[in-house]
Parts: structure tokens; C-alpha cells; sequence
């Protein structure tokens, strides 16, 4: 048995002084996340003695079906796990997650970081045989930035996006922002290119053909059986070593089927027994169990996310700032993070919204309001707010079963305050889908996953589900994005942290580590916060 564990840390030293080469050497967004114990390059022992092998079909019991295969689409993270295999970016991460150049050959800054003019690679070709040019590039970014939570924050900065040449996309910036190389390098709702008739065939909605640049290519979706995809054999592969997300990709494996499986303890026995090769989100009170299993191993992803629940500030009764309060003074987020998941080894209390393990953004500041645990706070507030026992619609899900079990105990600590909660259980891909819809919802259950540039991540944007956009925040946003200096960065953050707790933007339950299983004869899965197939073999 092997067990994978990603291990984060980085000295505040080490990440100025990335973060200052990349600021003035290179004009780019600020290195702002991580160094990864052999991050995206982990391998078993097994691994690191044996040739690669090619052949065979990789079966991977996902937790459901995704909400689309868009990838511009949706924040969705299990669709960025199943399409980021066929779909890739101009930029990527490299293992101390800085951005570099993937679908991009190279790039120059000019005009006081006004403009950014990026040279494609040439002989890229996408899955129907076209070679890809700028006519498909910049038609991406442009839909990316209107469409995606990430590229409508990019975009706020963007003037104008053109091809002046089919190898050369230019990137015009109303100011220079720091943001920009991280954006597009984002795995997340990413700035993936399409070819231009698959975005001109969708119009305002969602692509109707899966069709991209990376190592693997659409073959089918027969829903609640599998997603399946193909080793595209005209692959433009980076010459590069792999270097974390980078670097040279190649599908060693014939085929990937991404398979639904609802139930986590059936996903659990089907690595067990053999009819799956990886499991995701196994119930982590089961670790003990699993380090016991003599061909299995445990993939551990520390940190992997928070866990939330997002109140609804557009429409219905958490529009009242009174009630969002009195919702976070009550809650006491011990027995809610145990409920979910179980072994104290997988998560944490901590109020920070960036991670401990981010020691560039991680702050406390405001905190002194998360897991109070003050019961008559809460009523006090609900008093005020003239509360008189409406039903708050709270939607979650079984799927991901943290989520649900979250849900549950704090709707009874919340009804113990004087709440009624209307628990909504429901498919993830049903809650993706009706999150989008104001009328239909007064909370949600959800997952801020991993991210380097604090500018950018979900937990904070205005124009995501939930649509927190306190004027005040809106500011330091945008401020945050232009600013180069890593000290008032830190400052500006800390000031979206403080209001954060005062108005009570999300719900933050507290840290929690991912459990994975895989199968003894999956090598160089690398247990790193974003999943990749890419680079991993069969050993038979």
C-alpha cells in the first residue's frame, strides 16, 4: 500500500522573492501560492523503477455526472477534472505554482504592462485535425471573459483582445493588473481555447461539440455510465520536461472512463475489488481502513479546499444582513467539520480564507466572528430582523457527502436558535443548475477549492452564485488585482477578509483534506490539488 500525501509549504522569504522577479523580470501577475511536496510529479516508489507503459483503460468512479462539459461554462470542479484532459490554456502552473507557457510558445510585456503579446505555438492541433492559430484563440478568450467567474474578473482589465497574426494573440489592459498570467493559467472555469466554429455553433449558450488541443479527446457520454475519453494520437506534446501542470504530457493510457458513482461506499469497494482503478471523495473516517487494504493506496490532498455555505444576497430572506449574521453567530464548526469529515486528520478550524499554508495571504484578521457558537447573538439578530419562522431553502447533497452531513448539523444548531430550515437534498449536477437561479434557493452547500491568486478565487467574487457584491469589497477587489506590491496586497486582502465576517459573505466551516483511492497499479498519480490523468500509467 502506498499512501500520496501533498505536503504545502513555503517560507514568506521564498515567495517574495518569487514574487518580485516575476513582478519586475517579466512584468507578470504575482507569484502567489505554494510549493508542493514533488507537487504534480509525486509518484509511487513503484513508479520512480519501471519504464512508462502504454495501453490500457483507466476507469475513474467519480461522485457524479458533471454539470456540463463546458469548461467556460461552470466552476464546477469535477467538470475541470474530466475536461482539462481534452481542453487546455495558453498558460498552465508549474510545480511552485507560477504560471507558464502551455498552448503559448512565449510572451513579451510592453507599454508599462499595458500590453501583453503572446506567441502561439505552431503545429498545435485540435481533435478534428485543424491546426489551432489565433483566429480560435482569441474568440476563446474573448467568450471566457464574458462567461467565466475568473475571466469576467480578468476581463474588468482587458480592452481588447486581437490576432494580428495567426501565431500572435496581443492582450490590451486598460492598466497593468496582476492578475493576467494567473487567470490564464487557472485550471478552474479556465480560459480554455475552442476551435472558433464550436464557439460560433453555441452562441450565447454552451458548446455543443467537446472539442480541444489536449491529450485526450471526446469520444462519448452515456449518462450515469461514463464519460469517455481517447488518446488523441496527432497530440502536440511540449518538448519540456513535466514540471508540475507543465511540461511534456503524454497519455499513456488508451483510454480514460469517467464513471458516476453516487454512493461513496460503492466507490470505495470498486477500487477494493478491482472495477475501478481511483475513487474520489472517500469518506475520510474510512482512512484507517483503507491504509489496511493490501492493493490500495490512499491519495491525501492537504490543503484541499474549505467548506461552505453560500447565502443568497441577490433575492429572498438572506438579503436581510440581520439574518446572515444571526446564521453565522450560531454555528459551532467542531461538531459540523466532524460530522463531515470524521478522521481529525482531515480537517481544521481556521478562519482564514486563504490557507495556513499560504503564509503570503493567510491572516486572521476578522476571524474573531467565525465559530462563535453564540446562541443568543443569534436570536437577538433574528429578533431584530422580525424573523417569524419562514422556511430558508437550504440546497445540498449527497454526492458529495461532507456536504450533506455538513448541512445537517448545523441545521440543527441553526433551528435550536430559532431557524426553520427547508433541507433540500438534491444531485450535484441539479444543485450546479439551480444555484444559477436566485428565486429557488436561500443557501447551498459548496467548496472553495485550492487557489493561488486571492484576486481570483471563487469565495470572493461578486458575479458567482450568491452574488456577494458589497461596494466596499468591489473596491479592494479591484484594487488588489492592480496593485504589484506583495504588502499591499496583504492589506487589501485583509481588508476583503474583514468585511467577509462583517457581512457575512459566505459561511466558512473550516479546512478540509481530500481522501482518494487508487489502485496499486496506477503509477505517477500525483497527489496535487487539481486531479490530471496525464503522464499516468498502468503498470498492467
Amino acid at each position: 500500500m502506498t499512501t500520496l500525501v501533498l505536503s504545502v509549504h513555503r517560507s514568506m522569504d521564498r515567495v517574495m522573492k518569487l514574487t518580485l522577479a516575476r513582478a519586475t523580470g517579466r512584468g507578470a501577475a504575482m507569484a502567489v501560492a505554494l510549493v508542493a511536496l514533488l507537487a504534480a510529479g509525486a509518484t509511487t516508489p513503484a513508479a520512480a523503477q519501471e519504464q512508462p507503459r502504454m495501453g490500457g483503460v483507466l476507469k475513474a468512479a467519480m461522485i457524479g455526472e458533471p454539470p456540463s462539459l463546458d469548461l467556460h461554462w461552470t466552476t464546477a470542479v469535477i467538470t475541470q477534472q474530466i475536461t482539462w484532459h481534452v481542453y487546455e490554456t495558453l498558460f498552465t502552473y508549474d510545480k511552485q505554482y507560477n504560471p507558464i507557457p502551455m498552448l503559448a510558445e512565449s510572451y513579451t510585456v510592453s507599454d508599462g504592462g499595458r500590453r501583453y503579446t503572446i506567441r502561439l505555438r505552431q503545429g498545435v492541433k485540435f481533435h478534428n485535425g485543424k491546426e489551432m492559430t489565433s483566429a480560435d484563440v482569441v474568440p476563446s478568450l474573448r467568450r471566457w471573459g464574458k462567461m467565466a467567474t475568473p475571466g469576467k474578473a480578468v476581463f474588468k482589465f482587458v480592452e481588447a483582445v486581437e490576432g494580428p497574426g495567426p501565431y500572435e494573440v496581443v492582450i490590451h489592459l486598460k492598466e497593468p493588473t496582476a492578475t493576467l498570467l494567473d487567470g490564464l493559467a487557472r485550471p478552474n472555469n479556465a480560459a480554455a481555447i475552442y476551435p472558433k466554429e464550436v464557439i460560433d455553433a453555441a452562441g450565447a449558450g454552451q458548446v455543443k461539440e467537446f472539442i480541444g488541443t489536449g491529450p485526450f479527446r471526446f469520444v462519448e457520454h452515456k449518462p450515469d455510465r461514463h464519460i469517455k475519453v481517447a488518446r488523441f494520437k496527432e497530440y502536440a506534446a511540449r518538448p519540456e520536461a513535466a514540471d508540475g501542470f507543465g511540461g511534456k504530457r503524454v497519455a499513456y493510457v488508451d483510454e480514460i472512463l469517467f464513471v458516476p458513482v453516487p454512493d461513496v461506499t460503492v466507490r470505495l469497494s470498486g477500487v477494493e475489488t478491482g472495477e475501478y482503478h481511483f475513487a474520489q471523495q472517500i469518506q475520510q473516517d474510512q482512512y484507517d481502513r483503507v491504509k489496511k487494504m493490501r492493493d490500495v493506496g490512499a491519495r491525501v490532498v492537504k490543503p484541499a479546499a474549505w467548506s461552505t455555505a453560500v447565502l443568497n444576497h441577490k433575492q429572498g430572506l438572506m438579503t436581510d444582513r440581520r439574518l446572515r449574521q444571526a446564521f453565522q453567530a450560531v454555528l459551532d464548526m467542531e461538531p459540523i467539520m466532524a460530522a463531515g469529515f470524521g478522521h481529525k486528520d482531515f480537517y481544521r478550524l481556521d478562519g482564514g480564507l486563504m490557507y495556513p499554508e499560504q503564509p503570503q495571504w493567510h491572516s486572521r484578521v476578522g476571524t474573531e466572528l467565525y465559530d462563535r457558537k453564540d446562541k443568543a447573538k443569534a436570536q437577538k439578530l433574528l429578533k431584530e430582523a422580525g424573523y417569524s419562522g419562514q422556511p430558508v431553502r437550504w440546497v445540498t447533497t449527497q454526492e458529495y457527502r461532507w456536504m450533506y452531513q455538513n448541512a445537517l448539523v448545523a441545521k440543527q444548531q441553526l433551528e435550536a436558535a430559532g431557524f426553520k430550515i427547508d433541507l433540500q437534498v438534491v444531485d450535484w449536477a441539479t444543485l450546479v443548475q439551480r444555484r444559477n437561479k436566485p428565486e429557488l434557493w436561500d443557501v447551498f452547500s459548496t467548496g472553495f477549492t485550492f487557489g493561488p491568486e486571492p484576486a481570483l478565487v471563487t469565495a470572493v467574487q461578486c458575479n458567482w452564485p450568491g452574488w456577494w457584491c458589497h461596494e466596499e469589497k468591489e473596491r479592494a477587489m479591484a484594487a488588489l488585482a492592480r496593485e504589484m506590491d506583495p504588502k499591499k496586497r496583504r492589506v487589501l486582502f485583509e481588508r476583503v477578509q474583514q468585511l467577509f465576517y462583517e457581512d457575512v459573505g459566505r459561511i466558512k466551516f473550516g479546512d478540509y483534506f481530500s481522501l482518494d483511492v487508487v489502485q496499486k497499479d496506477v503509477r505517477n498519480l500525483p497527489a496535487a490539488p487539481w486531479l490530471a490523468f496525464w503522464n499516468v500509467w498502468l503498470a498492467k
